[in-house]
């Protein structure tokens, strides 16, 4: 079973303390709310190192500085509809040297989301004819003539309480 969060150091130095002044390792973990198991490995620690920081981690360093993280974060509020191709491109030109996954898991980090984008069909050529007939058909229109026309182009429009809403989704008050 993997471990849990890791303990503060002021809880650390809380636990060296109260087993220096003598008190039992069951007191002490009933005081300080953990394990007993866990004040016996802190005290372990302590003993034969002589302090209770966390040792430095083992793994493979960030390919990424907090400097080209905030880059990355510039190039993608600049188009915020660029691929990670394309921001990967203008990062590496930042001098940043990595690959599109790299840019993906710093976005995911900084909390952007990625969304596809919704494939659109092209017009066909009978869409064009119509398309044409109708503007003909209404080239001769007065103002006054398009003035009785609505075009909806599929937004819902709501008004509530002096409050108009603009959507393409179901207005969210009501």
């Amino acid at each position: 079973m993997a471990p849990t969060r890791e303990m503060s150091l002021e809880t650390k130095e809380r636990i060296v303390k109260l087993l220096e002044e003598g008190n039992s390792s069951r007191m002490v973990a009933k005081d300080v709310g953990c394990s007993q198991s866990a004040v016996s490995k802190i005290w372990t620690k302590y003993k034969q190192h002589g302090m209770v920081v966390k040792a430095k981690r083992t793994g493979r360093p960030r390919k990424t500085s907090k400097r080209q993280d905030k880059q990355l974060k510039a190039i993608c509020l600049e188009n915020r509809k660029s691929t990670t191709k394309q921001m990967k491109h203008k990062w590496e030109e930042a001098g940043a040297n990595v690959c599109d996954r790299t840019v993906r898991n710093r976005l995911k980090e900084m909390g952007f989301q990625y969304r596809k984008a919704k494939r659109k069909p092209s017009l066909t050529p009978k869409h064009k004819r119509t398309r044409l007939q109708w503007a003909k058909e209404r080239q001769s229109w007065t103002v006054d003539d398009w003035m009785k026309v609505i075009f909806s182009d599929e937004v819902g429009t709501k008004l509530m309480q002096n409050t108009v809403c603009h959507s393409s989704s179901p207005c969210l008050r009501d």
